[in-house]
Parts: C-alpha cells; sequence; structure tokens
C-alpha cells in the first residue's frame, strides 16, 4: 500500500492536470471564475464573493410561514448569523401572492423586498427561490382550474406563470449582489426530465423559466435547479443552469420510529460529483435538517429525535468528505402552516424540528451546527481540499487499524489534511477507541503518539487534521476537533473541543523557548517537546493553554455549544471567516452582535440570557468595558485569560390568563341544517363535466368545490330534493389525508367519515365510500336538504409532475337512492371565494364556516346575540356540545408581558383520542391553528409575537365540530409559555397591521 503522502500527492496531481468542460448554458451570462467578470462566480471547488472562496452555510426559511414581519425576521435571522450560517435559503409562495389571477400582491408578509432588505441589514446572503412549484402548496389554487397540464410548456400554464415570474424577477433584479444579498436564483425546483409518458414537456419549459428571469433583469447572479437526487437533471443540454444543485433527505421520515438510522453511504456522493458536475462546485439545495411529520404522526419531539443533534454532526461531515461546499438546510427555521398552507401530508406545525424550533427557541442541533459552520468558515484549505483516501480495514484505504472506524481523508494543494471519521456502521451505539495515521511533514505519523487512543462514540463523526494553519501558526495534528480560530490583539486564539471524557491529543509548532501554561480546568495538560507544544489530556470545562503569541482554549463539547464568534460590525457583514475581526465569548444562550466603541476600549454585546451566566470574552487589548444589552458589566481578568463578568437573569416564568375563568360567549356555526335556512345567495352547483384529470364517481353535477372558486378551509355542500320516495344517498368524499366530514339530512344527522394519513398499512385514505339510509320520517313532502360539511387538508403536491394539485376536493360522486335524483346543489366556502375581502391576511386565512363568513374571528366584532357562558348555564368549550354539530367560541384576554424579553406563547389543548372533533383556532383574526383530537398528534399551537399582543387585548375564537353524534368537548384549554428568555430582539409592537370587523364586514 502507498504512503497516505504518496497518496495525497498522486490526487493532487491528477486533479492539477484535469481539463475542465464546463460549458455556459445558452443564454446565460456565465459565471465560472476566471471566465466572467461576475461578483459572484464559481470554479469546481467552491464560490467566490468578490474573487473570495466561500463555503455557503445556509439555512431554509420561509417568512411567509410567520406572517410577524420585519421584527421577528431580523430575531431569525440574527440567530442564524450567530450561529455562522452566512446564507439563507428563502421559497417565494406564489399562492398568497396572487390568489386571484391576475390580482398581485407583494404587501405585508408577502413582501419580497423586506426579506432582502433584513437579510442585507444582518449579514445575509439570499438564495431566492421562487419555483414555480416549492413543494409547500405553493401553487395558487385557481390553478386547478386550468386546463394546461402544471409544469410543462402547455400555453394555458405559461401564461398562467408568466406573470408571477416576472413579477419576481423584477423584485430580485435590484436586490443582486454587489447592490443586494442576492447570491443566486432557483429556476424550478426538483423537476423532473422530460419522460416516455411526458416527451419533451420539460427541458422546453425550463429552458423558458431561465429565459424569463434573465429578461427581466435577474443576470448578475447564478440561476440553479434542485435536483431530487444527485442524478445530474438539468447539469447538461437542454435546459441547463449556471449551477447544478442536489436534494437528500438521507435519514427519511419516519419519526414513528426515530432511533432507526440508515446506513452512511460514503461514495455515492463524490462519485456522482465527478460523473456530473466535476468542474462545479459540489452544491446541496437541499439537505436534511430536520423532518415534517403528518396528522396522526408521533409529533415533532420523536422527529427530532429522528433528526438530532448526532445525525446532523453525522451527516453533514458525510456531505463535507465528499467535497460539499455549498450546503442548504432545509428546514433551519420551519415555522407555521396558519391559515390553510398546509397541504394533506402535513399539520399546522412546520417546526420541521429544525434548529431553530418552531417558537424560535435554540435547540442542541442548533449548537452542533454552528461548531461545524465556524470550523467550516475558518478552514480556507477545505474549500480547495479534495479527497485521497477512504475506507476501513479490508474496504478501501484504511487509516486506522480498527475495523470499527471508517475514515475519509481530503488534502489541500498546500498540505493541509482532514480526516472525517465515523463508525464503519450506524448500529454501533457504543464508543470506540482507535488510533489514526496521519500526514504531517515529516511524514506519516500514528496519532494519539503519547500514549491512549482517541474515542469516537455512536453515532458521532468527528473531523481530525493535521498541517491546520491558524493565523501565523501551524496545528500539527489534533484528535480534539476546531471550533474556529482569530487573531486578537495579535494573539493567534484558537478553540479546540472533544466529548466530556474522552482523551485528546493535539500538536502544536512553537517558537524556541516558548512555555507552556495551563490555567482552568484541570483536565488539561501541556508542555514543549522538540519545537512543538503538546496538548493532552480530557476536557471538562474550559481550560487555557498559553503559549506566548498563540492561545489554545480547550474545552468539552457541551461547553463549546455555548461558545460564539462574534464577528466586529463592519462594512463587510458577509464575512464569517477569521478575516473579519472578532471576539469570542463563552457562556450566553445567545450572542446577537457585537461592537468597539470609544475608540475600541468599549465593548458592546447583545443577546439573550435563560439563566445566569458567566460571561467569557477573548476581545483586543484596548478593550477596559463591556456592556450587555446596553447595561454595564463588571468584568475582572479570569483564570483562563478572558474578561469575566457575570449576566444576571430576573424574569420570571408569567402568569398567564386562566382561560378558564375568561368571560365566554358561544354560537351555533352550523345554521345551515336548519330549517328555513335560505342558500338561494350561494353558487349553483351545475357544472356537467371538468376538464381536470379526475373525473366524479357518479352523479350529474360536478361538486368539486374548487370548480366553483372555494378553495382552502372548511367548505358546505347543499343537494335539494323534492318529496319522501329517497331511501338514502351514496356519497364518495374526497379531502386529503386525515380529512373529515358529516352530513346531515334536513336537521337530522346522517354520520361521519374521515381519512388516514399516508403512513397508514396499505396507504393513506384521502377519499372515503359511504351509504347512508334515510328514516322516512325525516323526509318532507316539500324541499329536503342534504348538507355535507367537509374539513379538507390542503392540495396535494405536485410532486411527478401529473397534476396531481388538481386532486378534486368535495363530493367526487353521489347518487340519490329510491329512484329520484337532486333538483340543484349550492356550495359555499370562504365568503368572496377568490374575490376574499381581506386583503392583508390574505387568501388562505378563512373558510367556509358560517363563523367566518360572519367575520367572528376578526378584531372588533361584536358577540351582542351570542350567548353568554354563566356558571349556572356554562357555553364553554370545556362544556362543548351534546350532539353532532359546530360550535363557535369567542373570549378575550390581555397580557403584559415584559420588555426585553421573548416569552413566546402557545394555546395549548389536552386531546381526547377517542373523541371525534376538530377545531380552527383564531387570534386577533388571524387562522394559526387545525386541531384534531381524533387524530392528533399537535397540540400545543405557537401565537407568535405580532399576531398575539404580547402588551394588550387579545381576540380568541375556537370552533368546536363535533364528527359523533354523541358531540364532545375539550378537556383542557390553556395558554402556556414554552420559554422564558431575556432578549435583545427588537420587540413587535402591538399587532401587525391588520384589518377588523369594521373594515371587512361592518
Amino acid at each position: 500500500m502507498k504512503s497516505l503522502k504518496a497518496l495525497a500527492a498522486l490526487t493532487l496531481a491528477a486533479l492539477s492536470t484535469s481539463v475542465y468542460t464546463y460549458t455556459v448554458p445558452p443564454g446565460s451570462p456565465g459565471f465560472y471564475h476566471g471566465n466572467s467578470s461576475a461578483a459572484v462566480t464559481f470554479d469546481e471547488h467552491s464560490l467566490f464573493i468578490d474573487d473570495k472562496r466561500l463555503f455557503v452555510f445556509s439555512g431554509e426559511i420561509h417568512p411567509w410561514r410567520i406572517p410577524s414581519g420585519k421584527p421577528v425576521w431580523r430575531d431569525i435571522f440574527q440567530k442564524l448569523k450567530a450561529a455562522g450560517f452566512n446564507s439563507i435559503s428563502v421559497y417565494l409562495h406564489w399562492g398568497v401572492t396572487e390568489g386571484k389571477r391576475g390580482e398581485l400582491n407583494f404587501d405585508y408578509y408577502r413582501s419580497h423586498t423586506d426579506v432582502y432588505e433584513v437579510a442585507q441589514e444582518v449579514g445575509l446572503f439570499v438564495v431566492s427561490r421562487p419555483g414555480v412549484s416549492i413543494y409547500a402548496g405553493g401553487f395558487p389554487s385557481w390553478l386547478t382550474n386550468v386546463p394546461a397540464k402544471a409544469r410543462t410548456n402547455q400555453t394555458g400554464y405559461t401564461e398562467a406563470w408568466l406573470p408571477w415570474i416576472k413579477a419576481t424577477a423584477k423584485f430580485i433584479e435590484p436586490f443582486q449582489y454587489p447592490n443586494g444579498p442576492v447570491i443566486a436564483v432557483q429556476s424550478e425546483n426538483e423537476f423532473e426530465e422530460s419522460s416516455a409518458i411526458n416527451p419533451g414537456r420539460s427541458e422546453p419549459h425550463m429552458a423558458l423559466l431561465e429565459d424569463t428571469f434573465r429578461a427581466n433583469g435577474v443576470t448578475k447572479v447564478p440561476l440553479t435547479h434542485n435536483d431530487a437526487g444527485t442524478n445530474g437533471v438539468f447539469a447538461h443540454g437542454l435546459g441547463q443552469v449556471d449551477l447544478y444543485m442536489w436534494d437528500s433527505y438521507p435519514q427519511g421520515f419516519a419519526c414513528s420510529n426515530p432511533t432507526s438510522w440508515p446506513e452512511l453511504d460514503t461514495v455515492r456522493l463524490d462519485t456522482a460529483h465527478q460523473r456530473y458536475v466535476p468542474d462545479e462546485p459540489w452544491a446541496t439545495g437541499e439537505f436534511q435538517g430536520g423532518a415534517f411529520d403528518p396528522w396522526g404522526g408521533s409529533g415533532y419531539d420523536a422527529c427530532y429525535v429522528l433528526t438530532n443533534e448526532q445525525f446532523a454532526n453525522v451527516s453533514a461531515q458525510n456531505n463535507y468528505a465528499a467535497q460539499t461546499t455549498y450546503q442548504n438546510l432545509y428546514m433551519s427555521y420551519g415555522g407555521t402552516n396558519w391559515g390553510n398552507l398546509a397541504e394533506p401530508t402535513v399539520y399546522t406545525s412546520y417546526d420541521y424540528d429544525a434548529p431553530i424550533r418552531e417558537d424560535r427557541t435554540l435547540s442542541n442541533k442548533y449548537s452542533e451546527v454552528k461548531l461545524q459552520a465556524e470550523f467550516l468558515h475558518a478552514s480556507s484549505e477545505f474549500l480547495v481540499a479534495t479527497r485521497f483516501g477512504n475506507g476501513t480495514v479490508g474496504a478501501g484505504t484504511a487509516f486506522s487499524d480498527n475495523p470499527n472506524i471508517y475514515t475519509q481523508a481530503l488534502s489541500s494543494p498546500n498540505g493541509t489534511h482532514f480526516y472525517i471519521v465515523t463508525q464503519r456502521t450506524n448500529k454501533n451505539l457504543t464508543p470506540t477507541q482507535f488510533s489514526i495515521r496521519v500526514n504531517t511533514t515529516e511524514g506519516e505519523t500514528t496519532i494519539p503518539k503519547f500514549g491512549g487512543n482517541a474515542t469516537l462514540d455512536g453515532r458521532e463523526a468527528q473531523i481530525i487534521v493535521s498541517e491546520y494553519p491558524y493565523g501565523s501558526h501551524k496545528l500539527k495534528y489534533s484528535t480534539a476537533e476546531v471550533f474556529t480560530w482569530a487573531t486578537i490583539g495579535g494573539v493567534d486564539y484558537l478553540v479546540l473541543y472533544a466529548q466530556e471524557g474522552h482523551a485528546i491529543e493535539s500538536a502544536i509548532t512553537v517558537a524556541q523557548g516558548t512555555t507552556a501554561k495551563v490555567t482552568g480546568s484541570s483536565g488539561i495538560k501541556a508542555h514543549i517537546e522538540n519545537g512543538t507544544a503538546i496538548i493532552t489530556g480530557s476536557p471538562s470545562g474550559v481550560s487555557q493553554v498559553n503559549l506566548g503569541k498563540t492561545v489554545v482554549f480547550v474545552a468539552d463539547k457541551r461547553t463549546a455549544y455555548t461558545f460564539w464568534n462574534a464577528h466586529l460590525s463592519t462594512e463587510n457583514k458577509h464575512d464569517a471567516s477569521p478575516d473579519n475581526p472578532s471576539v469570542l465569548v463563552f457562556g450566553p444562550y445567545l450572542v446577537r452582535n457585537a461592537t468597539l466603541d470609544n475608540g475600541s476600549t468599549h465593548l458592546t454585546l447583545h443577546g439573550d440570557l435563560n439563566a445566569t451566566t458567566t460571561l467569557d470574552i477573548v476581545a483586543p487589548p484596548s478593550v477596559r468595558t463591556v456592556s450587555w444589552n446596553g447595561n454595564q458589566i463588571n468584568v475582572k481578568k479570569s483564570d483562563i485569560g478572558t474578561l469575566r463578568g457575570t449576566l444576571n437573569f430576573n424574569l420570571k416564568t408569567p402568569t398567564l390568563p386562566n382561560l378558564k375563568k375568561v368571560a365566554w360567549t358561544c354560537t351555533d356555526s352550523l345554521p345551515e341544517i336548519k330549517d328555513g335556512f335560505d342558500d338561494s345567495g350561494w353558487v349553483t352547483a351545475n357544472k356537467t363535466s371538468t376538464q381536470r384529470p379526475y373525473p366524479p364517481l357518479g352523479g350529474k353535477f360536478i361538486l368539486y368545490t374548487d370548480e366553483y372558486g372555494f378553495h382552502q378551509g372548511n367548505t358546505i355542500t347543499r343537494g335539494h330534493f323534492t318529496g319522501k320516495n329517497a331511501t338514502g344517498v351514496r356519497l364518495s368524499v374526497q379531502g386529503g389525508f386525515n380529512f373529515g366530514y358529516s352530513a346531515w339530512l334536513n336537521s337530522k344527522f346522517l354520520g361521519s367519515n374521515q381519512g388516514k394519513n399516508q403512513y397508514t398499512p396499505g396507504g393513506g385514505v384521502d377519499l372515503t365510500n359511504d351509504t347512508f339510509k334515510f328514516d322516512p320520517t325525516d323526509l318532507k313532502d316539500g324541499d329536503n336538504v342534504l348538507t355535507v360539511v367537509l374539513d379538507p387538508t390542503g392540495l396535494e403536491e405536485d410532486y411527478n409532475g401529473e397534476d396531481t394539485f388538481k386532486t378534486p376536493r368535495g363530493i367526487r360522486g353521489y347518487e340519490l337512492l329510491g329512484g329520484v335524483d337532486f333538483d340543484h346543489w349550492k356550495i359555499q366556502g370562504n365568503l368572496g371565494g377568490e374575490d376574499f375581502p381581506d386583503k392583508v391576511r390574505g387568501p388562505l386565512n378563512e373558510g367556509g364556516l358560517f363563523v367566518e363568513r360572519e367575520g367572528a374571528h376578526l378584531p372588533g366584532f361584536s358577540t351582542k346575540g351570542w350567548t353568554r357562558s354563566t356558571a349556572s348555564s356554562p357555553c364553554d368549550p370545556y362544556t362543548g356540545i351534546s350532539s353532532a354539530g359546530i360550535q363557535a367560541y369567542r373570549a378575550a384576554f390581555n397580557l403584559d408581558l415584559p420588555a426585553a424579553s421573548d416569552i413566546p406563547i402557545a394555546l395549548k389543548f389536552e386531546r381526547t383520542p377517542s373523541s371525534s372533533y376538530r377545531s380552527v383556532i383564531f387570534i386577533n383574526g388571524w387562522q394559526f391553528g387545525r386541531f384534531n383530537s381524533k387524530d392528533g398528534p399537535q397540540t400545543v399551537f405557537p401565537l407568535p409575537e405580532g399576531i398575539l399582543n404580547h402588551q394588550g387585548k387579545n381576540e380568541l375564537l375556537v370552533t368546536l365540530w363535533s364528527l359523533d353524534a354523541e358531540g364532545a368537548k375539550v378537556a383542557d384549554l390553556e395558554l402556556v409559555s414554552t420559554a422564558v428568555i431575556s432578549s435583545s430582539k427588537e420587540y413587535a409592537k402591538g399587532i401587525v397591521p391588520s384589518p377588523g370587523y369594521a373594515d371587512l364586514r361592518g
């Protein structure tokens, strides 16, 4: 076997003689580095920004999933920035922007400009993703009635998307780097190539999309496409994009079995890179940052176990071993499927067990990702490192003699080496001790050299480095991992970490006469030997090793989770490398930003606390005073050489209003089943054919609600027939996975049925077939009415381009039994249908329940005429209803949460799985929850600041629809705080500007 050094040299020599064959796509100005004058370019290794290499460490966030606007977006962006993210990736939602064809609305939470401005302010690049399809329910609902097949070059579809893409491009144009933060634009998402079933449909459509972007000003940054796998889709040929990207979700979405991991694929990524785009950087446009959960699923806490910080550690470092230098974590903040944003495979919460949770709190996964991001930004040599070996004993190149250790090795042209070590199998959950052969300038060396072994936990990955430069020094090798480094006051500071209890060994070349002094935790030792400082021991807490012109901090990994590399505010906010001066801060929950003031004598820090914290700072020697969130902190020199002070946490868990004691009023929200209800003003459902590829399953008339302009939320369909001859009715009802419906004959309850989720054995259920027999005594000589109330779970995605998003919602088929038929049908959904009145909250906020059409969910609605709940005659959700039907409950409460705090508030239900009832939650006019007691799993519904008034009045509407004949009640309903954090974030005062009852119904 050749030596490791020889292998590295051969690999580098081969690369140096390679002839790359990148071709500029037709119509593109070209962005290949060395052949382009653009500010954003790339070569086979990485992106360049202004001729400087960049590891794109990006987080997916969808601002429209949290409509609180700039203050809350800024909070999330700052948290991502603090964790080392230098970019965000943003889906843009066509559907919420064009609720009615021809009426594009980019105001409020739909504003592209606001997103770009906040990102620019915070210092994050943006990858803009307009779609057209975004796999988040992104199509406008009216598109279901366009006969042309979506995601093709058919004229009808092209005419539908052109106004959206043209307008989106115009918003992007002035924000392209260097004038703004946008560094790339996605032209399509996981779009398949043409096939034998659909010949010639994809490539012309893709090319037209790209031409449209460029013709409307998107010419300064690359156009991209996310391949659903690593298959080279649109990497070449007609429709080729400037920069190919791939998506990967290696852990899958089986949150019900969260401890079962598939094995790492350590070969496929590198092989695909070399096969499809060897002359481009290896870029993952979506890499698994969490998992979604379905109705009836296990809940996002179980999903977190599936894709926790261990997964983030192991899976992402497998990407880095494959020379990935562009990585976007989907999701990094998930948010909420408020209104009716969700598609059928997910419920209200889009927490996605992301690093930043739905209530904006930080998880351990956030901290793990921070360790990775900071290392990558500090390691410029990694951006040009290439693989020179991988394997284990008996398979490939073995760098360790322990057969349980698998190694993937990379080397840079300057001789820096990176060894990504993992367990050979993810089934091994126990720690493994090992030694490893690494390359140094002195030759191949087995480390540790001074006794003992390195340790790798089960389901852990580590990056071991050798000949690693930092500042003017070099880390010869280290079995402890690098967090970051910074040159501060002429001293090179290096931060290393390892699991507590693991032995480490690190070697640093030092000048003659250097001495080693260790302070802090006693678990670390250091000595000088032949011009090399040797650091050994086992970290616990923080130790400092002072080597004169370089100082090394060694911490256990959990302690390192509280470390922050806070870049000092400069004109170049985007640069997260050591070239951009920084201070090191240890201890706080979050450090948002740092600035030097008063001639660099004062350090101003802003951040968040969740407990009283010891603050340690490594700052320039000129710093004499420190403030935290505007308050002066008494700091003194510590035993580890830092400026040390105490950050006091004084907030207490707030006492929230007891919803059992507020004044409730209630009303019937299903007057449609009462005798004499007048539906003459409703839409008459009289279509006898449909152009969508889903024919009816029976009956004369098409009863798909979308056909009549009602696309979201509850809908009500009423069929009229005359006389007593009917004996029953057969209904086929379709509403998406876990949908529900109930039926009445006149005022007599007939029954209900519900769908099941996609993981149900045998497949999910989104359509049911039922036959209801009529009791002759319930029939009348004159007009009889069959009333069907539907709770759909959204439109389908269109993953395979087969128009699945056009799947019907409503009554798919019917037959009135007894030799008679319906005279006519009426359909009602949200007020106005596509002419919805609320242009602020948008097209998806309201459904078709009576109280929604009346505007009872809106601020300022008068409950005059409703029943007031009293002790002797309660009318509240805890009492409920005694029969099938729908009741609405309204209450108001006040909050007075302290300023300079971040206290997320949620509405918490107690489930009764044996009871089939559903609730819709409105807070201050915004629909922020759909609760399903039978299926669950969601019981806690975050109410974001700005939608919820933290310092004033709030108006709550909760509906209760019992699908069971015996009725239902809410076992418990309460306001809860999910965290108590002292914060410097911008306070979202009051409620975001949005209309009330007088504006929309008065």
